[in-house]
């Protein structure tokens, strides 16, 4: 029998567990149920083999790690980015993939290879080898600090080492795989919940489909079926319309219809607006939105500082039109972050402590990392998330990678955007941040 090498869940509602002879098996991601095995890995075109790690990346690219070298999958068009394949040379796992342990210290080198690599969602990458694990944020395309640990005393019931795969298909539950079996891990509940061997009765958990597409491609049905396992999940609650459930799904609200939530709310972080700080709802809400606005905070709070409210000055209503993207639910003006570092309260402004910047000659970007740290590093996540999950160079489909960086121009609009100058004087203290077309 074949033995497991990597697994990856893709945006298309599959997973796919990849074998040391080549071939893999595909699951239906939404019923949980295996669809094909024995899959030839030439569907794959441009992969040589079965990957040692295969891990979705977002805005459509996932990267394979063979041995010592990896290379970066396209999926809107099926194959291995060209730049990946010969004649060019290989990326080397140690010049692409910065930070990553040498084994000066005595451990493993991480060098010559990765033995599985999962991402979690929000923003950040888990990469494991051996009995360790390192964390890797994807806005500063780096490890974060204090990494590899153990994964003994860090993660709940997981295997303690030799970890082979590990897949997550976006909705509450992770997939890890060693020799001939699997561990659930719930993410809600941080610990393995379920365990057994990967044979012929193991089905993963049933996840809404959509869960791993960015806000901006879900249809109407899928943002409202993975609007309601949020609020099953005690992430978020409607005032209105009431959430009712059936026994063959959703009764309300229906696909599209705009929402009331309240507690301003998502897994625990406010969404606090400015003007009115009062208030106990964000009203008018489209369903794609509701999920941007909680992906957002997955990032912003997937590791330190501590973030306990995202100030906006708008979701939902604006100026202008009735078919704006503002108001029909469809965008955000996010003022700034409040959270505590270190023990101590902090605020970060949009407008204080980066639009009020003075603006040199010759410099793009006006927060500096160097400078401060914690704004840079809160703004830039923002930013990064919005140009994944949101419209970044195009409308839907028509986002393409690579998405863009601080100081250029497309639909996230800030203090020192690239773009028209009188949109970036129009922002200099939110960024702009919407789904869909400016005005439908």
């Amino acid at each position: 029998m074949a033995t497991l090498r990597s697994a990856v869940s893709w945006p298309n509602d599959k997973t796919y567990l990849f074998h040391d002879d080549d071939t893999y098996d595909r699951y239906d991601s939404v019923t949980g149920v295996r669809e094909d095995s024995g899959l030839p890995i030439s569907r794959w075109p441009g992969l040589p083999r079965s990957p040692d790690a295969f891990v979705w990346w977002g805005a459509g690219k996932a990267y394979a790690f063979t041995g010592s070298t990896y290379l970066r999958y396209d999926a809107p068009s099926d194959r291995v980015d060209p730049e990946y394949l010969p004649p060019h040379d290989p990326f080397t796992v140690e010049g692409g993939w910065p930070g990553l342990p040498t084994g000066s210290g005595g451990g493993p080198d991480w060098r010559t290879g990765v033995d599985a690599a999962v991402n979690w969602g929000n923003g950040k990458v888990y990469l494991f080898k051996g009995d360790s694990y390192v964390r890797y944020d994807i806005t500063a395309d780096r490890v974060d600090p204090g990494y590899p640990r153990p994964i003994a005393g860090n993660w709940t019931g997981l295997f303690p080492d030799g970890v082979d795969a590990a897949a997550h298909p976006g909705g509450r539950f992770v997939y890890f795989f060693r020799g001939g079996q699997f561990q659930r891990f719930d993410v809600d509940a941080d610990r393995v919940d379920a365990s057994g061997p990967l044979d012929a009765s193991f089905r993963l958990a049933p996840t809404p489909s959509g869960a791993l597409a960015p806000a901006r491609l879900l249809t109407p049905v899928q943002a409202n079926r993975l609007m309601a396992d949020l609020i099953r999940r005690g992430k978020l609650a409607l005032k209105s319309p009431a959430f009712v459930d059936g026994p063959a799904g959703i009764v309300a609200p229906a696909p599209g219809q705009r929402v009331v939530v309240s507690p301003p709310s998502f897994g625990g972080i406010r969404y606090t607006n400015q003007i009115n700080p009062a208030s106990a709802v964000i009203d008018n809400l489209d369903q794609r939105m509701l999920i941007a606005l909680y992906r957002l905070t997955l990032w912003i709070n997937s590791s330190a500082p501590d973030v306990t409210e995202l100030l906006h000055l708008g979701i939902g209503h604006g100026n202008g039109p009735a078919n704006d993207c503002h108001n029909e639910g469809r965008a955000l003006d996010l003022s700034g972050i409040v959270g505590t570092s270190g023990g101590a309260a902090f605020t970060r402004s949009v407008k204080a402590h980066w639009g009020n910047l003075p603006r040199p000659p010759g410099v793009t970007v006006r927060i500096d990392p160097a400078v401060d740290p914690l704004g840079f590093g809160l703004f830039s996540t923002a930013f990064r998330c919005a140009t994944y999950e949101c419209e970044a160079n195009g409308i839907g489909p028509a986002n393409k990678w690579p998405m863009p960086d601080l100081g250029g121009s497309g639909f996230v609009i800030y203090p020192d955007y690239g773009g028209a100058v009188a949109l970036r004087n129009a922002h200099q203290d939110h960024f702009h941040v919407q789904v869909g077309v400016t005005r439908s």
